[in-house]
């Protein structure tokens, strides 16, 4: 699969206002709550991350977490993942997020 095609699998679509020099951003909401963004730079490399609204999401459960102020509130990797602009990469890129966000378990943290 090419880079361009798994873009658009994802629905990505150009960030505007994001890019920068040498570097083309694009952003997919899978949900109201997270936003994929991948970072494509000239050198054929390209970094994928992610944010999760965690303050707007809990809110909707009736939790809420530290002062609840959500401007600035979101759950993100600690690394974010870099690699070639390839389709099966930001397929692999894709797939790590969804485990780690599915791996969460509140009522069990230990697990």
């Amino acid at each position: 699969m090419e880079f361009q095609e798994a873009l658009a699998r994802f629905g990505f679509e150009v960030a505007e206002g994001r890019a920068g020099r040498g570097v083309n951003v694009y952003r997919a909401t899978p949900n109201r709550y997270l936003t994929h963004w991948v970072h494509a730079y000239e050198d054929g490399t390209a970094l994928f991350t992610w944010e999760f609204g965690i303050v707007d999401y809990l809110t909707t459960r009736q939790i809420l977490l530290g002062s609840s102020e959500s401007l600035n509130t979101f759950m993100y990797p600690a690394q974010d993942d870099r690699g070639p602009q390839d389709g099966g990469w930001l397929v692999s890129a894709v797939d790590r997020a969804e485990a780690a966000l599915q791996s969460i378990r509140f009522d069990a943290p230990e697990t």
